[in-house]
């Protein structure tokens, strides 16, 4: 044509900037692989990671960490391009892999955004943590007294210390460095189900190390600017204190004989009529005599209050002798009309 003259001897000064076969598959390279590897992913495990996505020739098209947030991802199910999907199987939690795609495996002839068509693909990655949906709470006892003969149950109000991690070490949380213990009533739901799981059967003085999969922490969304979404969390904990709690369904018992004239007594002033005021100071006074305990860990204004809503069958703020029944009567009722 024009630009190239017949005859014409023709130099062309090339840069090679990756090759293939359509044979070609994954290539991995093992940069760091932790000393300790219990468990290495395997398909439907969710895989939390960091990457760098370069070329062949170290141009840099995508990278997880200037966006500060993993890559999640599913693993052998097809969520991510297949080269990937394969390259994320067996890698272990703290690992560091390369992997080389070709583009069969890639982003194909056409390419996307920044990846030309065509193009091998180098990712380096990072593996935070992964987790299977079907796991549950992995508990490792540290240390357990010699005297170990009360264990902790649902009701019971607990007093722990923790060290809160991911799976990498990052440290999260730890009530040692707010000086003071962490407090609440096992079983009801004042902590997450992991860790409601993992204080169960626990004595005082005992130390264990919990791990929670994210479906039994703090889920996919996490907690902003505190648990990443999806993170499996590590708590490290010691049990300080145990208040066994009641039996369940009660929120107040008597530790001796009930009174007969139970009402008359709490109907202080004779008119047939129990307000909450009464109920309340009469409660007061039976635990601070040590005849009568609360559920221990919960509010006392609450708790009354609730227990004599119960009794105020009505709604109209008063209880009466007709209204008024012991748990025992009730369940005793409840059972003759079934």
């Amino acid at each position: 044509g024009k630009e190239i003259p017949g005859q014409a001897s023709l130099v062309f000064d090339l840069v090679l900037l990756d090759l293939h076969n359509p044979k070609d598959g994954i290539a991995i390279e093992n940069q760091q692989v932790p000393e300790s590897c219990e468990r290495r992913s395997q398909t439907g495990d969710f895989l939390r990671y960091h990457y760098n996505g370069t070329l062949l020739d170290g141009t840099l098209f995508d990278s997880s960490y200037s966006r500060n947030c993993t890559f999640d991802t599913y693993v052998g199910k097809g969520d991510v391009i297949a080269g990937m999907d394969k390259g994320l199987l067996g890698v272990c939690t703290g690992e560091k892999r390369r992997i080389i795609i070709p583009p069969h495996l890639g982003y194909g002839e056409e390419g996307r955004g920044k990846i030309p068509g065509s193009a091998v693909l180098v990712f380096d990655i990072h593996v935070v943590d992964f987790h299977n949906p079907s796991d549950t709470v992995s508990i490792t006892v540290d240390y357990k007294p010699s005297n170990c003969t009360i264990l902790s149950k649902k009701g019971d109000y607990l007093k722990y210390h923790y060290n809160a991690s991911l799976l990498d070490g990052t440290l999260l949380d730890s009530t040692h460095s707010l000086g003071k213990t962490y407090n609440v009533v096992l079983g009801y739901g004042q902590v997450v189900v992991g860790m409601d799981m993992g204080l169960q059967d626990m004595c005082v003085g005992e130390r264990r190390t919990v791990v929670i999969p994210p479906h039994l922490g703090y889920g996919e969304d996490g907690v902003e600017g505190e648990v990443p979404g999806s993170a499996v969390l590590v708590f490290n904990i010691e049990l300080l204190e145990l208040v066994s709690g009641l039996p369940e369904g009660y929120m107040f018992v008597w530790n001796g004989e009930v009174s007969p004239n139970l009402f008359e007594e709490i109907d202080q002033n004779r008119d047939g009529e129990v307000l909450l005021e009464e109920f309340s100071e009469y409660i007061q006074a039976q635990v601070d005599s040590g005849k009568g305990k609360l559920a221990p860990g919960f509010d006392f204004e609450k708790i009354v209050k609730n227990m004599f809503t119960n009794q105020d069958r009505d709604g109209n703020g008063k209880v009466t002798a007709e209204e008024f029944k012991l748990k025992d009567q009730e369940v005793k009722e409840e059972h003759d009309e079934l």
